[in-house]
């Protein structure tokens, strides 16, 4: 698909906060083999068009290479071989510009066939394959593309390697119909480098970015997006599949997509698999058949993410191994037990295979009018991938490509209708059919438009001159003297008759190709005379027309050096023209904001002194004063100041100058504002004050000045709008090392094993996720909080702050704190206001009832041991902090509420559930980093194929803990009912063998009734499993207890005495004799006669089933008559014994 010489324009146009103008816009270009690669810090229109014009855009050895367009918020890092450019190309979606007929630059952002390769799918809107995926949720990856002509894999479709092991082929396009949704992309190396998640933290964002649409650069990944609810619910969002995409794809809010909610199932961590599809990996799983447990889901080095998985395998659980999940498009694993990712909203996720455009703002150039002449591309692969959707491909289409044609009309949907000449038919007005069968739609990305010129029309001359040299050729030739009419105006004198025109320029005049020259239209002759004062926005506008010739040329069809057309790339350099073009306003016409951005305080002085209206100037919505304070340029903060600046002049976003100086963490700004009068607690259109930012971005130093101030006071209460104060906002602080808390926590008892994996996990997750590496992370300043104990403590430190005060979502601040997990914080405000501790929002949740739900350990701890939470407390579905643990898989805050805490295990929810109803009843994997602790002691006995699966490790452990086994939920089903394998529900029940025989019978010194027939004590004694459940007669024909389903080896009567076959026999049929009989006989006689009517019925029912025969062996064998022998006396006979009928047929008999 692509040349070996490629053109990239890598363009930065995201704009956030902080904000940063150089004194020249960067522009770096790296050579790596044939790629050319250029990256733009800033836009700056005289760097751009004059690199842009500099460039040799046209490929001289390849003049069909398609030249892209990367529009991306990064630069994300150097290339280094012509592979890494070709990966770029693959990974991201490039697509060739499109031109929409109504003036519209159009991204076609689109899952290519390359792009599809290692996508992780689940089922789409068109699925109708039943249980191919083993159910909806299940997930697989894409391994092969559909190609045309195909009989088992056509065009437009994909082969799926599902987890579970099945492969099979889905349409994405095919039939218009779309079997599969996209619902992970990072697995092919989709990532957002300098995006990071406001909810995790985590820096550089892969896979899929979800932007909300309401509230000011909010960012989530997909798993705290989709598994974790993270932000408000009722908020719609943005999605952005790729770093390349600008616009995003608007999704609706996640409240009202709560029926669209799946579980994702497959290889995930916690997972049971074996050898799968692609396995190339020997006997490293100890051979067929060799089980393993998925230990974590990663990313292989920096080329794609959550695409391996490092597997550690029952023969060798020490040592775990990397093996491919979607890594380019391989499967070595497939699951025996699958294991649960979090919730997704399946209508959220992109189907794969489907287009999706989007337009950005207008181009002032309106390309295509009714008769406009215009000449078709020649190069048919281009034409065809173009027409795809835009009125489609005919074979007929081939005999006018490059050739000319009038614009008949442009539709709706911006294509263009084109009418082409027949030779020998002069009326090509008229209706008839030839003049129908030579108007054909195209997408006005193939076409170019052709000048008419007349005598005295002004124009441009092209500026390059190589191109010019080589369109001269038959067209009056080049002369040297032509040089001095390079990108210069001229006047049309002559217009032959084969096309060609004489120009006038400068005094002398020349025949050109018309293809080298552009007509000059009013609106371009209006710049060049209304710039003609101003040297820099003369020069400006002299070389966006000189750059616009060459485009024209190009899209003219004109010849490139190497003889070939430029057709296949005039769209795409159009749009960087335009694109370029669209900014100019904005960039030239505020010199004093851009001067007191890069910190030129002559310049801004002189201007003033000039010009004192200018002290209100704006570049787009940012004022002078905004982005002095941003970049701390304290002098010139000053100058505007003194010139009467606004202090309280807002952007779009409703923030002042304040703001902007805690956005850019400049205290001595700050402190500078406040003393002229600015006011502290102004908030911008998100409610957020400058205290909000300067806590959110941990900015010690700023938030210092911020609280020095005593008149006006600052108001720390003030809430944004989402009810949000400061002190909500300091739980998501950064805080290192040991503190006091944990001292705490082993001065008050508890388990010294939680105590360890406490401070284990800290550490650990201080080391990895809390502190970002150097590459990644930006420059920190001095006074930025690192670690924000200190912004802790001078926050909490403040007399007038209220801690009851809560959020639109109704947590209060202990809540908030809990919820994010920050124990330092939860530490000091059970220190100042304990009375929050067992304080429940409006769905009951206490800070308890959170903490274990997110799996927070140490605030859980810290909550139970320093602060004396209600272990037990509920919420308004009953449920106590142990349910939702277990719920959840937390094993070590089960363990630590359970084992420490002695939280009860028999509490029913507002379901009946018990937490060992559910943590049987879901298959979502727990985390097993505190396993370790209970395990020892409980897995010798475990079923094998069990004791890698930390659900049932769990399950077992509240099982001995007495967690009951016989309460039923309002399902009408037991614990053990969720239970399918029977070696698993016999280790449960002999487990804990005393409390099912404390559930059974609680007062042991009375015998309870029989359960069958209610009327004799139930005193036979079942073994293994220890039940007294029924009487000696009853229990007669019993295998299993009816009342735990074991099998019975054993029965023993109240006196010890082991009850056989024949004595319960005896036992049935003494109960049921007469008592008549019972009165006249003594028990030998009743005995003996028992025996002897019990011998006569076994010799009758052998004797029936006796060949009549030989009567030795058994009847196995009948007739078509119905009469019936053994094999050994029917083989042969040809009549029947008994009838004496022929045997036609003999039939086998099996009892």
């Amino acid at each position: 698909m692509f040349s070996s010489t490629m053109t990239f324009f890598y363009i930065s146009l995201d704009k956030v906060k902080p904000i940063e103008l150089n004194e020249e816009a960067s522009v770096d270009t790296q050579s790596v083999s044939n790629t050319r690669l250029a990256h733009f810090e800033d836009f700056n229109n005289e760097v751009i068009i004059g690199f842009v014009l500099k460039l040799d855009v046209i490929d001289q050895e390849h003049p069909s290479s398609p030249l892209f367009l990367m529009i991306s918020p990064t630069y994300q890092h150097v290339l280094q071989t012509e592979d890494e450019a070709r990966k770029i190309t693959y990974r991201t979606a490039v697509v060739p510009y499109r031109i929409a007929a109504d003036g519209h630059d159009m991204f076609i952002v689109s899952d290519r066939l390359q792009d599809m390769v290692g996508k992780v799918q689940v089922r789409g809107p068109d699925w109708k394959w039943a249980q191919q995926d083993d159910g909806e949720g299940h997930v697989g990856t894409v391994v092969e593309l559909g190609k045309p002509g195909s009989n088992t894999s056509p065009d437009k479709t994909v082969v799926v390697q599902w987890d579970s092991g099945s492969r099979t082929n889905y349409r994405v396009g095919y039939q218009s119909a779309y079997d599969l949704r996209v619902y992970d992309n990072a697995p092919i190396g989709v990532r957002h480098p300098n995006v990071i998640c406001d909810a995790c933290r985590k820096h550089g964002i892969i896979g899929m970015r979800w932007k909300c649409a309401r509230c000011f650069d909010f960012d989530l990944c997909t798993h705290c997006y989709m598994a974790l609810d993270k932000h408000d619910l009722t908020h719609p969002f943005l999605r952005f599949e790729t770093a390349t995409n600008t616009q995003g794809v608007k999704v609706p809010p996640r409240s009202q997509s709560l029926d669209a909610r799946l579980i994702a199932k497959g290889i995930f961590k916690g997972a049971v698999v074996v050898r799968g599809a692609d396995w190339d990996w020997g006997d490293q799983d100890g051979g067929p058949g060799g089980q393993g447990k998925v230990q974590e889901i990663k990313g292989w080095e920096n080329e794609s993410g959550r695409s391996v998985a490092a597997v550690s395998w029952l023969h060798n659980p020490h040592v775990a191994n990397v093996y491919r999940v979607g890594h380019k498009g391989k499967v070595d694993l497939k699951y025996v037990h699958e294991a649960k990712n979090g919730q997704y909203y399946k209508t959220h996720l992109p189907v794969l295979g489907e287009h999706i455009e989007r337009l950005v703002p207008p181009l002032e150039i309106s390309l295509y009018s009714v008769g406009d002449k215009v000449r078709v591309m020649s190069d048919i692969d281009l034409v065809k991938q173009l027409q795809e959707g835009h009125g489609g491909w005919n074979i007929r289409m081939a005999d006018v490509l490059g050739k000319e044609g009038h614009v008949h009309r442009v539709t709706e949907r911006g294509d263009v209708r084109v009418q082409f000449h027949i030779p020998g038919d002069n009326n090509q007005d008229s209706s008839s059919s030839i003049a129908q069968q030579n108007r054909w739609t195209f997408h006005p990305g193939a076409l170019c438009k052709i000048h008419s010129f007349s005598v005295g029309d002004q124009v441009i001359i092209c500026g390059d001159e190589q191109r010019l040299k080589q369109a001269q050729k038959g067209h009056g030739e080049w002369s040297h003297d032509m040089i001095g009419a390079l990108g210069k105006q001229g006047k049309v004198l002559q217009v032959y008759g084969d096309g060609d025109i004489r120009v006038s320029v400068n005094g002398q005049s020349f025949t050109f190709n018309p293809q080298c020259c552009t007509p000059l239209t009013t609106s371009s002759s209006s710049l060049l005379s209304s710039t003609s004062h101003n040297t820099l926005q003369a020069y400006q506008a002299q070389q966006q027309m000189e750059y616009a010739s060459s485009i024209d040329w190009s899209l003219q069809g004109g010849s490139s050096i190497g003889g070939g057309t430029t057709n296949s790339s005039s769209c795409k350099q159009m749009l960087i023209y335009n694109t370029l073009l669209a900014h100019n306003d904005t960039l030239s016409s505020s010199s004093i904001v851009r001067d007191a951005a890069q910190g030129k305080i002559q310049a801004v002085r002189d201007a003033l002194n000039k010009n004192p209206q200018l002290v209100e100037s704006r570049s787009g919505d940012k004022s002078a004063l905004m982005l002095a304070a941003h970049q701390g340029h304290i002098d010139i903060v000053r100058i505007l100041l003194s010139h009467g600046a606004n202090l309280e002049q807002r952007d779009a976003d409703g923030d002042t100058a304040l703001h902007y100086a805690c956005f850019g963490n400049q205290p001595d700004c700050i402190s500078l504002l406040l003393s002229k009068g600015a006011d502290i607690n102004s908030t911008n259109s998100t409610g957020c004050s400058s205290l909000h930012i300067a806590i959110n971005k941990q900015l010690l130093e700023c938030t210092k000045r911020l609280l020095e101030l005593q008149q006006p006071p600052i108001d720390v209460n003030l809430q944004d709008i989402y009810g949000d104060t400061a002190l909500h906002d300091i739980a998501n602080t950064r805080v290192f090392g040991h503190f006091a808390g944990l001292d705490e926590l082993a001065s008050c008892g508890t388990h010294p094993s939680v105590l360890n994996l406490i401070k284990e996990l800290e550490e650990t997750r201080h080391q990895t996720s809390l502190i970002p590496s150097e590459e990644n992370s930006p420059d920190r300043s001095n006074n930025e909080c690192i670690d924000g104990r200190e912004l802790i403590d001078l926050l909490l430190s403040v007399s007038n702050i209220n801690f009851n005060l809560k959020n639109k979502r109704g947590f209060n601040v202990l809540h908030h704190a809990a919820l994010k997990g920050n124990a330092y914080v939860t530490w000091r405000l059970i220190e100042l206001c304990r009375q929050l501790v067992d304080s429940k929002k409006d769905d009951g949740f206490s800070s308890l009832h959170l903490a274990c739900l997110n799996g927070h350990l140490l605030v859980t701890c810290l909550l139970l041991r320093c602060g004396h939470a209600t272990v037990e407390i509920c919420n308004s579905r009953k449920q106590t902090p142990l349910h939702l643990a277990v719920a959840q898989g937390h094993s070590s805050i089960v363990i630590l509420l359970v084992r420490d805490h002695r939280a009860s295990t028999k509490v029913l929810d507002e379901d009946g559930d018990t937490p060992l109803h559910l943590i049987l009843s879901k298959t979502q994997q727990s985390d097993d980093s505190c396993l370790i602790l209970l395990a020892s002691d409980l897995i010798p006995q475990m079923p094998v194929d069990y004791r890698q699966i930390p659900n049932i490790v769990l399950a077992a452990f509240l099982i001995k803990c007495d967690a009951p086994l016989l309460v039923k939920n309002r399902q009408n089903k037991l614990p053990l009912d969720y239970v399918s394998d029977q070696k698993l529900k016999e280790y449960f029940i002999l487990l804990n063998r005393s409390t099912i025989i404390k559930q059974v019978m609680p007062n042991t010194s009375a015998l309870s009734p029989c359960i069958i027939c209610d009327e004799c004590p139930a005193d036979i004694l079942f073994e293994p499993c220890k039940h007294k459940i029924s009487c000696k007669e009853c229990c007669i024909k019993m295998k299993r207890c009816v009342l735990c389903q074991l099998n019975i080896d054993a029965k023993y009567a109240h006196d010890g005495q082991l009850l056989t076959s024949s004595s319960t026999n005896v036992t049935r049929h003494t109960h049921r004799l007469p008592s008549t009989a019972m009165g006249n006989n003594s028990d030998g006689e009743i005995i003996s006669k028992v025996v002897r009517e019990l011998e006569t019925k076994v010799q009758e029912l052998e004797d029936g089933q006796s060949c009549s025969i030989c009567m030795e062996r058994s009847r196995n064998v009948a007739f078509l008559c119905g009469h019936t022998a053994c094999s050994n006396c029917a083989q042969p006979l040809k009549t029947c014994h008994i009838c004496r009928k022929p045997i036609t047929k003999k039939i086998n008999l099996y009892s």
